[in-house]
């Protein structure tokens, strides 16, 4: 599997230039870092969890198990670290847009918010697969840390309700274990059109909008 290109975004993606470079240690460290966790998406995808080595890994990201581990304890640590640097990217390019757009109301932000999550899903498949499928079989630090992403979204979604009310009064603000439920159904209607994805199928998540759509527009409108 090919790099996806969520990861390669971030400051610490930089790509090196060729023979001697002229940029600190820090950086040149920080772009071989970036590099690790890339790789530890693109392996884990390919081959799951469980199957995926360090020296798997490292030949993947073209570095030394030295320079591997000066960076990371160990494989579920590089894990964890690719997998909170992706997500909180993600974050910021599902929702950064939407809540700068004073102009739309509640379900045109809601459809442009599953509109840019599905874009940003089908774009990067190591980092959906993983973040689907495979961060379940990773253990406990992972799941602590996918819960914690999952209610960054219920926290977000309930300051644009908030926000939502002020010009719509029919918006509804609910308990968060409400939204969290509103999160979780995308999150597992999607999780499932991963899991059931034909082997070397692009991923195709479009037929998961329309449904949750409806589902948050029954949920939040006070009708």
């Amino acid at each position: 599997m090919e790099d996806d290109g969520l990861l390669s975004l971030l400051p610490d993606r930089l790509d090196l230039p060729r023979g001697r470079s002229a940029l600190s240690k820090s950086a040149v460290e920080a772009s071989r870092r970036g590099r690790i966790m890339q790789a530890t998406l693109d392996e884990v995808a390919e081959s799951g969890y469980h199957a995926t080595t360090v020296a798997a890994i490292t030949k993947r990201a073209r570095v030394s198990r030295t320079s591997f581990y000066d960076a990371f304890t160990d494989k579920e640590d590089a894990f964890a670290s690719a997998h909170w640097s992706a997500s909180d990217l993600a974050v910021a390019r599902v929702w950064e847009p939407t809540l700068s757009r004073p102009d739309l109301d509640f379900d045109d932000r809601i459809a442009s918010v599953l509109s840019a999550y599905v874009e940003v899903l089908e774009s990067a498949p190591s980092f959906t697969i993983c973040f689907f499928v495979e961060i379940l079989a990773a253990g406990e630090r992972l799941a602590s840390q996918r819960e914690q992403m999952l209610e960054r979204h219920v926290q977000i979604l309930h300051e644009l309700a908030k926000v939502s009310q002020e010009s719509d009064p029919t918006i509804r603000l609910h308990d968060p274990d409400v939204l969290r439920g509103l999160i979780g159904a995308f999150d597992q209607l999607a999780a499932r059109r991963v899991r059931c994805r034909r082997h070397g199928e692009s991923l195709d998540l479009q037929s998961v909008v329309p449904p949750v759509t409806r589902i948050v527009r029954a949920v939040m409108h006070d009708t």
